[in-house]
């Protein structure tokens, strides 16, 4: 069919039928579509008061980068810090996971090149290889791996340089030197060349990167002193302490307790089965990427039992989804555009995973949860975008937006019942393996 006149005539007689379509067109026109259709009712429910609210500090600020991943899993870590060694906002070095996330993800393309390099370009997989050959976003076990390898650092021994909080130039520079070594790369197993000249090879290409992040990013400590006063006005020093010996010190967590649970409810992965996503990591044989996923009511109840016991969460989720960041409201009732504009937009919530409507955007922490009669009734949420959005850079997410725009969540496996635990057990080194673009290999 094709748009004619007679068609555009019928088009506005139908909107002419609306009586109120001259009011609506100006007040959009005025205000915009969101500001339009804004729901009085959902900022009444949504007051920032629960039940269960863990004793958190000021938010951090992770400004023009894309590094939410890494603030959200530095803050679940700084609380307890700041919680036993009685520190008044205590930040960790984001900066410096920055930096080796950068080295390693570099690292990490230069294998999936070289082992896609008989591919022609123009496949699939060569083509989502070539598009963002590194980014700021990552996953848990990502900085998992990371923390496992490089340990941490307080953020005063590494503080931020202009790159970490505006890394825009950077991932331009590191991508298009990326894209021009991967020529290289593909070049030389075509000319069948030695492995031991293409590992030569890149291994040069990674000193060059390593260059650029040092001028960049900084020069990661290797040994390190530091210093501080408790809230008692207590000082306490540290000489000569590594990254690796800070982290078990201060934090001393077994990371490997701690597991991604995803819930996407599309047909092609049926809950309590663990899932992997192909070519997705950064730290060359460092630590999997893995999913086990879970119907929504237990995923649920996960969260509120590890709320419970006095933990955070770090979860994943579409962040621009019927939200306010200004309000620091999450809630699908905030904006009602469906009758705005007399139009169905509803879409499940595996229609909006399998149509590209949705995918996992941002992380955050839940620190806490509103229950009636052990009912969750809205989650609070803390967010890395600074203090100037929400309340005091806290949101408030209803629980029917947890239902349909969250879709990972960090626990620790002793809160798991049995039967969880075991397909963790059994699947977790067999894991069912998904294509590089599927939406739960989305980077946050």
């Amino acid at each position: 069919m094709e748009i004619t006149n007679e068609i555009l005539k019928k088009f506005d007689s139908d909107l002419k039928n609306i009586p109120a379509s001259n009011v609506i067109k100006n007040t959009v026109a005025t205000n915009g579509i969101y500001k339009s259709s804004e729901n009085l009712s959902s900022k009444i429910n949504m007051d920032p008061v629960f039940s269960i609210d863990l004793n958190t500090s000021s938010v951090t600020d992770q400004m023009k980068s894309g590094l939410c991943w890494v603030f959200a899993a530095l803050n679940t870590l700084r609380h307890p810090i700041e919680q036993e060694f009685k520190i008044k906002d205590f930040e960790l070095s984001q900066g410096y996971i920055l930096f080796w996330d950068k080295l390693e993800k570099s690292n990490f393309f230069y294998s999936n090149v070289i082992n896609t390099a008989n591919l022609p370009v123009g496949n699939r997989k060569v083509d989502f290889l070539m598009t963002t050959p590194q980014q700021d976003g990552g996953q848990w076990d990502m900085v998992c791996a990371l923390i496992e390898k490089y340990g941490l650092v307080p953020k005063s021994v590494m503080p931020d340089t202009f790159s970490r909080k505006n890394s825009t130039e950077l991932n331009d520079v590191l991508n298009k030197k990326l894209r021009k070594d991967a020529i290289v790369l593909r070049e030389l197993v075509k000319q069948n060349a030695s492995s031991e000249k293409i590992e030569e090879t890149k291994e040069k290409m990674l000193s060059e990167i390593y260059r650029i992040l040092i001028y960049s990013v900084g020069t990661p400590p290797t040994v390190f002193n530091w210093s501080y006063r408790d809230k008692d006005k207590n000082y306490h020093e540290d000489k000569g302490i590594t990254p690796q010996q800070f982290f078990k010190k201060y934090i001393n967590w077994n990371l490997s307790d701690y597991v991604s649970i995803i819930n996407s409810p599309t047909d092609d992965k049926p809950f309590n089965h663990v899932y992997t996503v192909e070519m997705l990591g950064n730290v060359v044989r460092g630590r999997p990427v893995r999913h086990l996923n879970l119907d929504i009511k237990e995923f649920k109840s996960l969260a509120i039992k590890q709320l419970k016991s006095g933990e955070s969460v770090w979860f994943g989720s579409d962040v621009g989804q019927s939200s306010d960041s200004k309000l620091g409201i999450m809630d699908p009732d905030l904006h009602n555009i469906d009758h705005l504009f007399e139009s169905d937009f509803s879409m499940t919530k595996a229609q909006r995973l399998d149509y590209a409507e949705s995918l996992m955007t941002h992380a955050m922490v839940i620190t806490g949860v509103n229950l009636d009669e052990d009912t969750p009734t809205k989650w609070k949420v803390e967010n890395s975008w600074g203090q100037d959005v929400g309340t005091k850079g806290y949101f408030t997410m209803s629980d029917k937006w947890f239902d349909e725009y969250t879709y990972q969540i960090v626990i620790n496996k002793k809160y798991l019942p049995e039967n969880l635990q075991l397909i963790l057990k059994n699947e977790t080194n067999n894991p069912k393996i998904l294509s590089p673009w599927d939406p739960m290999g989305a980077l946050a």
